[in-house]
Formats: C-alpha cells, structure tokens, sequence
C-alpha cells in the first residue's frame, strides 16, 4: 500500500486524540457557553509522571479519544477493509495488511516537552525536544502488488465513509473548551509566576529570554530530528528546561489549575457535554458490533 494511504488512515484513528491535546477545532456546531471563571483553590499541585498521561487525564480528556478507543477505531477499520478486500476477491489479504499504524506512543517518551515545561530529565538527556524515534518508527508490511494496492485504496475510503462521524458539534464543543480553559490558564496569577520563576532559572543555567513553548517550537522548526540525534545545544536545553520544571513545580502547578478551569467548563455546559458522551457510546457500540461480526 502506498504509504500516503496508511498515514490517512492512521489519521483517523488518531485524530481525535491529537484534536482534544492541540484545542484544534472548526465550524461552528455545539457553541459552548462562556461562563465567568474564578482562579481555582490552591492544592498540593503534583507534577505528572508524563506530559501525554497527564494531558489524557484532564477533566475534559474524558471526553476525548482513549488509547482504548483509537484501538477499537482501528480494529474496526482494519476489519471493515480486509472484509472488502476478501469480496474484491483478494482472499490472503490480512488485518495486518490494511494498516501501517507504527509503534503506540510510550508515555514516557511521547509529547515529552510543552508550554507545561519538560517533565523528565532522564529523557531530556537523551532525546531533547523530540519524540523518541521507536515511538514514529513504522513496521514493515508485505510489499502489496499495483492491483492490489489500488483495491486497498477503494476499501478505505468506504471504511472511512462508514466510520465517519457526521456529528461533529460534540467534538467541536469539547475542542472550544479546551481552547477556553488554555487561554484563561495563561492568564492565571499563579501559572504566570511560575512561569516567571522558570525563566529565571533558565536564564541562570544560559538560556536567557525563553518561553516553555518557545524552546519546543525552536527546534522543531530546525527540522526533524537527525540520524546523528539531537545536538549538544538541544541536549543541553532540554536538561536545564527539566530542571528547571522540576525546581519551580511548573508543570505542578500547570496541570492543577488547567483541571480546575476544566472542571467549571465542564459544569457549565454539561448537557451538551453528556450528550456528546450518549453519542460517543453508541459508536463505541457499533466498533464493537463491526469487531464482532468479523
């Protein structure tokens, strides 16, 4: 299969997870009401063990896509197109041949730095400001001949056509929350003094006038992680940035307030909230249906 086909349908099945982690949203279904929120109550303010558990674990990641459900999405695109394949008359065409998904993201390695700051030093150390290649690396699949690849490609798109969710409003909706919650985070009093203590320790350790989003988007935009590995100066950054993390709570303090304004969003538009939930089980039920039935 041709490689842009096997990242469309990765896409799908991901697409919700990265949708509700970015706050991308569009169009204009599910409008979220704009209640007045107060600076949450100070707590003990944690830091996470990762950034991607943590980010999964906010109060509007119950609404978002699990690893169990990308599993179920996949199993059922898998089992939608290798039933299409096997009527096209392609009879040893096999699950394994329908996807190329890679390796599922370890926690610990996956989404390791952010605006929430670096959250371990032992990966810092390691892979910098990228995420570790096992977690990107795609496994090889049997070469599939022209025809076949052509079939392939056919099955997809009416497997997609047939997992598609119309209804977007409920996505859209929690999407918007999340963008809501994010910007009135960076406002808050406390996460900007943190913040302000971070930039202190980082200029200390060589980094002067850095933002925790900032040094991630730095070298990002150099490009993709070379063969060699990250140099030195990323390296170099990374340790300072988990230190610093570390020494000031950012992320701590990050995440406990992002779940306190969560929680207000989510009280304030909880029908909409709890009928998007209705909707997502009954689709749930239908993966499950389509993983049966094959």
């Amino acid at each position: 299969m041709k490689l842009q086909a096997r990242v469309a349908a990765t896409a799908l099945v991901v697409a919700g997870l990265l949708a509700a982690l970015a706050g991308c949203t569009s169009g204009q279904g599910g409008r979220a009401a704009r209640p007045s929120l107060t600076p949450p109550p100070a707590g003990a303010a944690v830091a996470p063990a990762s950034g991607r558990d943590a980010m999964m674990q906010l109060p509007l990641g119950a609404y978002g896509t699990t690893d169990g459900r990308s599993e179920m999405a996949s199993q059922a695109l898998r089992a939608l197109i290798t039933k299409c394949m096997h009527e096209g008359g392609y009879a040893t065409f096999t699950r394994d041949d329908a996807l190329n998904e890679g390796r599922r993201p370890d926690a610990a390695t996956a989404l390791p730095a952010g605006a929430f700051g670096y959250l371990s030093e032992g990966v810092a150390a390691v892979q910098g400001f990228h995420p570790s290649p096992e977690t990107v690396a795609a496994p090889a699949r049997r070469a599939l001949e022209p025809a076949e690849e052509g079939a392939v490609q056919k099955c997809m798109e009416t497997a997609f056509a047939q997992l598609n969710n119309p209804d977007t409003a409920g996505s859209e909706l929690v999407g918007r929350l999340f963008d809501e919650s994010l910007a009135v985070l960076a406002k808050d009093a406390r996460v900007t003094a943190a913040t302000t203590a971070w930039q202190g320790c980082m200029s200390a350790a060589g980094f002067p006038g850095v933002t925790p989003q900032g040094l991630v988007d730095q070298y990002h935009a150099a490009g993709a992680q070379a063969a060699a590995g990250p140099s030195p100066e990323e390296l170099a950054a990374a340790k300072a940035d988990a230190a610093c993390t570390a020494r000031t709570n950012l992320a701590g303090i990050w995440f406990e307030v992002l779940t306190g304004y969560q929680k207000q969003l989510i009280e304030a538009n909880q029908q909409k909230l709890t009928d998007y939930q209705q909707k997502s089980r009954e689709r749930e039920a239908k993966l499950t249906r389509i993983i049966a039935e094959s």
